[in-house]
């Protein structure tokens, strides 16, 4: 058997590495999340808004390893790792989240472990959305209050 591999910080392990970051979104309708991450340690990264306390899951990109079907998909290389983004409206999506005043945020990544240090590591987003100004984050904010008192 191959002697233990050390680095520095210690002795390899089959563990997961997590980092979570908190941030906010301002009056936003989200059409695009693509998380940060950098396969092939990435296992998946997880976008949840946090604005009732019980955080709910917005998003969640895992590993996709490509089976080498190029027949059918040319994109489909054998062994390719890809982390393929979120996206709402359009033919066939789900209706874009609404992100309103002060949204709080929360991202979960999850790592594996390396052999050495690896520096550098974050839990950001690369994210698109369509931006309202607040008087029109007021107005949709009370149509949804009234919706869900009917």
């Amino acid at each position: 058997p191959p002697r233990e591999q050390r680095s520095r910080f210690g002795a390899d392990c089959e563990c997961v590495h997590t980092i979570t970051y908190h941030w906010s979104i301002d009056n936003k309708s989200l059409i695009y999340a693509g998380g940060h991450c950098h396969a092939p340690s990435c296992l998946d990264i997880s976008l949840y808004r946090n604005d009732t306390g019980t955080p709910q899951l917005l998003c969640r990109q895992a590993t996709k390893y490509g089976a080498g079907d190029v027949k059918h998909d040319k994109f489909d290389e054998a062994d390719f790792v890809a982390l393929p983004p979120c996206l709402w409206e359009g033919e066939g999506l789900d209706p874009a989240p609404w992100l309103g005043p002060k949204t709080p945020m929360v991202s979960v990544k999850r790592n594996r472990n390396t052999r050495l240090g690896h520096f550098g590591e974050m839990a950001s987003w690369q994210m698109r959305g369509i931006p309202f100004p607040a008087h029109r984050a007021q107005l949709a904010d009370r149509k949804a209050a009234v919706v869900a008192r009917s």
